[in-house]
């Protein structure tokens, strides 16, 4: 994740012939997002992400149907990188970079392999929000620990109905990560 510090982050495998829509939903697991708001992948060519507004005009900077391109068309390069922006308001901006690419590689699932750190709440309010919210956190005679102590327990971040920045529950996001099909499915009922 671009601009935290110490640096949240995740390594994880995904097969190369998945599409970048897929690719969203699998960052969104693995950080702990909530899949609330829009995104858009960008490389040197290319913004792939959702097509929210349909203008009729296809020049060079039209963002390309996330749900229709595979990453394996676009990432080859070992150390090609991209950036995945989620939540143009809270502008969660990610660098990823592609470490490598294992020509017989057989995953049932995508796995995350390593990561640190727990990830922002959801609506936290950017970087500069969720530094404000850790140093809430931290302070238990704020007038806004209560409030907040309860708001996040209810995010995917939190684990057992407690937030601890510095935890990654990385078996929690495996197995969601198994039951990913069904998470896409779930979401696409719901939105």
């Amino acid at each position: 994740m671009q601009g935290s510090n110490p640096k949240i982050w995740r390594e994880f495998l995904v097969d190369s012939n998945i599409t970048f829509y897929r690719l969203h939903h699998i960052i969104q697991i693995v950080m702990g997002w909530e899949n609330y708001h829009l995104f858009e992948f960008e490389s040197d060519t290319y913004r792939i992400g959702q097509q929210y507004e349909e203008d009729g005009y296809h020049g060079p900077n039209e963002v390309i149907s996330a749900r229709n391109l595979k990453i394996g068309d676009v990432l080859n390069d070992k150390e090609q990188t991209f950036s995945y922006l989620y939540d143009f308001g809270d502008f969660w901006q990610h660098a990823i970079t592609l470490e490598m690419v294992i020509d017989d590689l057989r995953i049932p699932f995508p796995i995350c392999c390593h990561g640190e750190l727990n990830c922002p709440p959801e609506d936290v309010g950017g970087l500069s929000g969720f530094y404000d919210f850790l140093r809430i956190m931290d302070n238990s005679k704020h007038l806004e620990h209560k409030h907040l102590k309860q708001w996040v327990q209810e995010k995917n971040v939190a684990y057992k109905g407690k937030y601890d920045s510095k935890k990654f529950y990385i078996e929690r996001v495996n197995f969601s990560l198994m039951e990913l099909d069904d998470y896409i499915e779930d979401w696409e009922a719901e939105a």
